[in-house]
């Protein structure tokens, strides 16, 4: 069976209508932290650091875009001609992951909260710096986007040897 992956170029091209778009539809810059941080929000309510304001409620286009992402992949499976399954398998990842699904689920939960800890230290995302900021020429957006690939290159220098 054949996969169909998108070209590259059509693929850039479509992220970068859908920042342009997002903006022009919503009249704020696309990014994922935010949703993030107002879902833990609603979570762990008496935590200030997840506190935002307006955005500490259900009714915001944020937290709708962070739900819209996993659905979008749901339907993405839907429509995958291969059956969908459950599986912790990470391809070259694999080599350096705990080989137990358990001891793998932690490390993916652990590494999904520093990820947003560090996106909300950070003020933005990759999405948000580098894709809207990058697009805005925005300073700190490009310093920040140069140090989220900079430091995913030595990253995985330093993992892979590659």
């Amino acid at each position: 069976m054949e996969i169909v992956v998108w070209s590259p170029w059509i693929a850039g091209l479509a992220i970068g209508l859908f920042v342009i778009f997002h903006f022009w539809l919503m009249g704020k810059p696309a990014g994922c932290s935010t949703g993030y941080g107002n879902f833990c929000g609603l979570i762990f309510k008496k935590v200030e650091y997840f506190r935002v304001g307006e955005y500490s409620n259900l009714n915001n286009s944020r937290l709708w875009f962070l739900i819209g992402i996993p659905f979008g992949g749901f339907l993405s499976t839907l429509s995958s001609p291969e059956p969908w399954h459950f599986s912790f398998d990470m391809g070259m990842y694999d080599t350096i992951f705990p080989q137990t699904d358990a001891g793998r689920a932690i490390w993916l939960i652990l590494g999904g909260a520093l990820l947003g800890f560090g996106a909300r230290l950070a003020g933005a995302c990759t999405t948000g710096h580098a894709l809207v900021g990058g697009a805005m020429l925005n300073p700190p957006s490009l310093l920040a986007g140069t140090i989220f690939f900079v430091s995913a290159f030595i990253t995985t220098r330093l993992l892979f040897g590659t």
